[in-house]
């Protein structure tokens, strides 16, 4: 997978979590919650905590992933190593969503791994190649 490909299907990753969590909410607190400008403290299930938190998850995973794979691309970054960890960087980061949302604990942090593991060789690609 590509760097640009891996950047835009972590975009729509994102974008699925934080539609998931908003239709939740509107599910669970009403369609008018989200038309309210008196929004108070909302009670959130489990389930809800869980979406709420994957998707927080996913923002702070951007604040690292993106970055890397974006000099990455600028950089023009290529070879089968780079595209492997593009691709597990994207499968890990949508396993660790699936599994934490379905709120098993152990597996997710081998996901978690995946996903961190594989922007750290990316990073490392570029330091070595002398690209940054």
């Amino acid at each position: 997978m590509s760097l640009i490909s891996a950047l835009a299907f972590f975009g729509l990753l994102t974008l699925l979590l934080v539609g998931l969590e908003i239709m939740f909410t509107y599910a669970t607190q009403g369609f008018a919650f989200g038309f309210s400008a008196n929004r108070g403290v909302v009670e959130r299930s489990p389930l809800g905590l869980r979406m709420q938190r994957t998707y927080q998850n996913q923002v702070e995973s951007a604040a690292y992933g993106v970055p890397v794979l974006a000099a990455g691309a600028f950089a023009g970054l290529q070879g089968t190593g780079v595209e492997i960890a593009a691709l597990l960087f994207v499968v890990g980061r949508a396993a660790f969503a699936v599994l934490y949302l379905s709120g098993i604990p152990f597996i997710r942090v081998p996901a978690f791994l995946i996903g961190t593991l594989s922007t750290l060789y990316i990073a490392y690609a570029l330091f070595t190649l002398g690209a940054i």
